[in-house]
């Protein structure tokens, strides 16, 4: 039977460089310490996008529900029933305690790594906490400065590629987070996350009009308007990554 298709990778894959890049310029030396123990002297960015990879094949399939949550207007997240994770906030929790685990193998804890790496990115993409009834803006269609595309690969890659930055680039640009702030979004967890990109899914729909017949065509002022949300959202996303990794590898008990 044919699976359902799942939504893109969000935030492309330069877009996961970035958060994975702040990330790594936040981490304690004991942190990166135990990262090097599990993938190498690589960094963070070179394994953001494994998961979406992995879950291209046919091993990794299975891992196609673990990049999204779908959140229905005017409701609450409730926890799907079951042992074995549903969505993404499941999965962050499960990758979160493997990594912690040293009576795991090295190749597990280095999964679980990579894995927490891409989703934690995933979950600040406001369509990553979307409506089952599109797709996650997969199915809304629009322009984008006349071309043809989706409202998600809008807010996966164009909004990105719009600035004709590099990865590094646009890290040295987003990456002056004061500490009180770093603080407070570190202070967070998983489900507060996930809604905090659900509160933004109004705005993200805020499509100009179109012509009967045509689709709304996203130009400066869509341009304008979501590229801070897009900066705030890869911003915290590098920030809380980093305080989970430091959590997690540095000896500190899970927060509840």
């Amino acid at each position: 039977a044919a699976t359902p298709a799942s939504p893109p990778a969000a935030w492309g894959a330069n877009g996961h460089r970035v958060v994975a890049t702040i990330a790594e310029r936040h981490l304690l030396p004991v942190t990166r310490f135990r990262i090097r123990e599990l993938i190498g002297p690589y960094p963070l960015a070179q394994v953001a996008n494994w998961a979406d990879a992995y879950r291209g094949t046919p091993e990794g399939a299975y891992t196609a529900p673990w990049h999204y949550v779908n959140v229905s207007p005017g409701q609450d997240y409730v926890d799907p029933p079951g042992n074995s994770p549903q969505n993404i906030i499941q999965a962050m929790r499960l990758q979160e305690r493997i990594l912690r685990d040293t009576t795991r193998s090295r190749d597990e804890r280095a999964m679980a790594l990579k894995f927490l790496v891409h989703f934690i990115a995933d979950v600040h993409q406001p369509l990553h906490a979307g409506l089952a009834s599109d797709r996650g803006g997969n199915l809304v269609r629009v322009e984008w400065f006349g071309a043809p595309t989706n409202l998600h690969t809008v807010w996966d890659t164009r909004l990105i590629e719009h600035q004709q930055l590099s990865y590094t680039e646009y890290v040295e640009f987003l990456d002056h987070a004061e500490p009180p702030e770093i603080a407070m979004w570190q202070a967070s967890r998983y489900l507060m996350w996930m809604r905090e990109s659900q509160a933004l899914r109004d705005t993200v729909y805020a499509l100009p009009a179109a012509e009967p017949g045509s689709v709304p065509d996203l130009r400066w002022d869509y341009v304008n308007a979501m590229t801070p949300i897009v900066e705030q959202r890869l911003l915290r996303a590098g920030i809380r990554l980093a305080g989970v990794l430091n959590r997690a590898l540095g000896g500190f008990p899970e927060p509840q």
